[in-house]
């Protein structure tokens, strides 16, 4: 019987970024992914991407918001409890909000939600998902050839002095520099596909997980849910 693990996300990047990074943590563990999507409060199925003989299941639900990640962790505990999950992970940005409301941010993540097995780990992304994008600087060349390391500080991520979790709209910066290389980052399928394969997960693992606490935290969540 394969092991379960379901992880609840505000969007398609956190999606599509989770379902890369869980590829590459799991190596030569077969996993299935069962992806679902909220309309109207509602979780429908949306595809199911099938390994062979799989070892790990992972449902991944697209919440498609930041406030119904946790409402719809609360709705569905009872089910995944039943069905044998071991572990549940909610994910979302704090933007709109900025870095002053995370403490009341973060007091008010685990309120009202079970507890008991399996246990619910919530985590942030500091102020947004794109972050994480943009400390994994090998990527940008990936990108275009033109995105050099001058022109993402010239851009507004002086990565030598700051970290990309002090920035206000990290999404907006990853934009400004990508426009460097004549490209674009908007929330688009096209774009964030472009942008999740051109991460370097070793990068990712080794060098920007002890940059960014928030993104270490959400690694060890998933290593404890996959192994």
């Amino acid at each position: 019987m394969s092991k379960k693990l379901a992880i609840f996300v505000e969007g398609l990047t956190e999606q599509e970024f989770t379902i890369q990074l869980i590829i590459e943590l799991a190596g030569k563990h077969n996993v299935s992914f069962e992806l679902l999507r909220q309309d109207m409060g509602h979780l429908s199925f949306v595809e199911l991407r099938h390994h062979l003989s799989p070892t790990i299941h992972v449902l991944v639900a697209n919440c498609c918001t930041d406030n119904q990640v946790k409402s719809q962790i609360a709705d569905q505990y009872r089910s995944l409890q039943s069905a044998g999950y071991s572990l549940i992970i909610g994910l979302r940005d704090v933007y709109p909000l900025a870095h002053v409301d995370i403490p009341q941010l973060e007091y008010n993540l685990n309120i009202g939600l079970p507890t008991g097995l399996p246990a619910i780990h919530m985590h942030l992304a500091i102020l947004e998902i794109e972050a994480w994008f943009l400390e994994e600087l090998t990527h940008f060349q990936r990108i275009d050839p033109g995105i050099t390391l001058p022109a993402v500080i010239a851009n507004g991520f002086d990565y030598l002095n700051v970290r990309a979790d002090d920035l206000p709209r990290p999404a907006n910066t990853l934009d400004a520099i990508y426009k460097s290389g004549g490209k674009r980052y908007k929330k688009t399928t096209r774009h964030i596909q472009r942008t999740v394969d051109a991460l370097s997960y070793e990068d990712m693992y080794v060098n920007v997980s002890s940059k960014l606490p928030a993104f270490n935290n959400f690694l060890l969540s998933l290593e404890e849910g996959l192994f």
